[in-house]
Parts: structure tokens; sequence; C-alpha cells
């Protein structure tokens, strides 16, 4: 194998490479609200699990050009709560469109045709097409200069009830970000917790 050093690649080298090597990540798709109220909606796949009690997911979001704060990041830090819409096969394209560089005054609900739903705990509004979402607030943020780390608790769950088996969510037909591009999940294999021998 080739050695590669970080410190060799830079930002954009890093940030090729470990998007190619650190897959299939799953797509957060965020629900934000600005100060004036115009609900923005942006999808990043630097995204995973934290926690489950309490209930904590974890969001980066880079700086934009020039080192600027990206709406959703001035809306979470300003506001500390959103909304994470679950993105199916079906709403890949809108999803997809959601991340252009739309102006702040502009809501990507709008400019994608998708349904903004109004969250019940939080001043934010989820996908109404989207299979399940999910209700946040602000835990913790660290700001790494280039990127701030959000940590987020899960205070509600959407989930349409004919997905719901045993406790868990199926059926999402979930979309999964590769390197510089889009993946479902495909075959799906269950395997018995595994026991030690004697």
């Amino acid at each position: 194998m080739q050695r590669l050093d970080p410190k060799d690649l830079g930002n954009a080298g890093n940030y090729f490479l470990m998007t190619s090597l650190l897959v299939p990540r799953p797509i957060g798709w965020l629900g934000t609200r600005d100060a004036e109220g115009v609900d923005n909606l942006a999808p990043f796949s630097y995204f995973m699990g934290v926690a489950s009690d309490p209930a904590l997911v974890a969001l980066s979001v880079a700086r934009g050009r020039g080192g600027a704060l990206k709406d959703s990041a001035r809306n979470l830090l300003e506001r500390r709560e959103g909304t994470l819409s679950v993105v199916s096969a079906d709403l890949l394209q809108a999803m997809h469109q959601s991340s252009a560089p739309y102006p702040p005054e502009v809501s990507e609900f709008e400019a994608t045709g998708l349904t903004a739903v109004s969250a019940h705990t939080v001043a934010a509004c989820f996908v109404g097409e989207a299979r399940a979402a999910m209700e946040v607030r602000v835990h913790d943020v660290t700001d790494y200069g280039s990127t701030h780390l959000f940590v987020l608790e899960v205070l509600a769950y959407h989930v349409r009830p004919e997905l719901l088996v045993d406790g868990r969510a199926t059926g999402l037909d979930a979309v999964a970000r590769l390197g510089g591009s889009y993946a479902t999940l495909g075959e799906q294999t269950t395997l018995p917790r595994p026991q030690t021998g004697g």
C-alpha cells in the first residue's frame, strides 16, 4: 500500500480521499430556520449516530468559500435547533438540487418543490415527502476553524407507521453518499450475534 501524509495532501486532497474512503455515508438532510423565518434545507454526509441515551447524532458543516458560514451552520449556531430528514431513493434528485448555492433569502423547500412540514418541538421544518425525520437541538458544538461539528440531541422521531416493525424503521430505501456519487443500499444481510466458544 502507498503511504500518504494528510499534511502533504492539503484541504482538497484530504477531502477527496477521505470522502472516498469513508463509504457509504448516510445523509443528514438538515432543516433549519433563520432569524427572518426563512426555512433552509441542505444535505450533509459527514453525519453519524453518536449515542442512544441520550439520543445523539453528529453532523459537521464545513465553511463555504472564503471561510464564510453556510446558512445551515449559521442557523444552528443562532437558533440551536433543526430537523433531519432521511433521504430515500425517490427523493435523490430533490436532495441533490437542495445542495445548490441558493442565497439565504431563498428557501430550498420552495426551490425544490418539497413540502415543508412544521416540527412540533423546534422552530424548523422537515421534508413532508420523507419516510422518516428527526427533530433535534444543539447539544454541543466545536469549531475546528474550517468546520463546525454539531452534536445534536434527538427530541422527536417521525416515522411512517407502516415502516415501524418491532421498534425498528424498515423500508427506508435510504441513499448513501460515496466519494463523488450516490448509492442505494442494495442487498442486505442479517447475521446472528456472534458467540464465544466453550
